[in-house]
């Protein structure tokens, strides 16, 4: 069987990285005089480093699976940057050294020590995160790192839950008002169903260019034409009634049978909106890399002549 990539993997490791690499700069900055003598900051350090560390160490054990090479915790980083083409080795293994002489309790590295060594080399973990990316865009073709398992997953479940929603809506109003277990029932389906959606959403967004986005993102999704503006009103209502349930279970059954009544109906549509914006979407980023790969044929061909 084939090992895939787990690109949702990555892709939380590395954004963990890159918080934990952004409060160690912040930190840093701070100079080192403050950062000797505060023991708060150099604590502060420590959890950020090992956050960091631990941010690279997931997807290494990850992608050592996949690429069959066996590794030990000591050597995880150095393999996978030999096998990604990671240039500075030399720099990668001795930021590996430093580490596990950091978290080793039989040594002592006196904060002066860390503050120099970090200030120099805290660059090496963004550097070892963009060759491991690269390198999975380039050898899967998945250039956005999209996790179409993911998507798969969650659409699944929108689907799943919209037909458990109309089973449970097919009794008929009064019917529904009678019994707590449809309508308990009926506003867990569509809580699923909803964030299974915003789910979809959430990891689709930043792929379209969609850099800030909260509880709105779905909204934010049609601003930025991946969904029809005709779904504005749909999605606002959707958005409305998950708050409702989330924040209240005491919600009038009736106008809770109706809302559903109304919406339940646009989760496939809506599915199908974003699905047809995706493709256009990765059939722009297929013909942009072919038209890359013949410059850089003509550009060679040109060499040789």
């Amino acid at each position: 069987m084939e090992k895939k990539i787990n690109i949702s993997l990555l892709l939380e490791s590395f954004h963990n990285l890159e918080k934990a690499y952004a409060d160690l700069k912040k930190l840093i900055s701070l100079g080192k005089e403050e950062f000797v003598k505060n023991k708060l900051i150099q604590d502060k350090v420590r959890v950020d480093f090992n956050l960091a560390f631990e941010s690279c160490m997931r997807p290494c054990r990850h992608l050592s699976v996949v690429f069959d090479l066996k590794t030990s915790s000591k050597d995880c980083l150095l393999k996978l940057g030999e096998k990604v083409g990671y240039e500075d080795l030399e720099t990668l293994q001795a930021f590996i050294d430093f580490y596990f002489k950091y978290r080793d309790l039989k040594e002592t590295v006196q904060p002066e020590e860390l503050y120099d060594f970090l200030e120099k080399n805290l660059h090496v973990f963004k550097d070892y995160a963009r060759a491991v990316v690269e390198y999975v865009k380039q050898t899967t073709g998945n250039y956005l790192l999209i996790d179409f398992e993911l998507l798969k997953e969650k659409a699944k479940f929108v689907k799943d839950s919209v037909n458990k929603i109309n089973f449970v809506l097919s009794v008929g109003l009064e019917e529904f008002k009678k019994k707590p277990m449809y309508h308990d029932r009926v506003k867990y389906f569509y809580q699923v169903a909803y964030d299974s959606l915003f789910d979809i959403c959430k990891h689709l967004a930043p792929k379209f260019g969609i850099k800030k986005f909260g509880d709105d993102c779905l909204l934010k999704m049609v601003e930025g034409g991946i969904i029809s503006p005709q779904y504005y009103p749909v999605l606002l209502k959707m958005m409305n009634l998950k708050n409702k349930l989330i924040s209240t279970w005491d919600i009038d059954l009736e106008s809770l049978y109706e809302e559903l009544m109304e919406l339940k109906d646009h989760f496939e549509p809506l599915l199908k909106e974003i699905s047809s914006s995706l493709k256009s979407l990765l059939d722009k980023i297929a013909s942009h890399q072919k038209q890359l790969q013949q410059n850089s044929q003509g550009q060679e061909r040109d060499q040789r002549e």
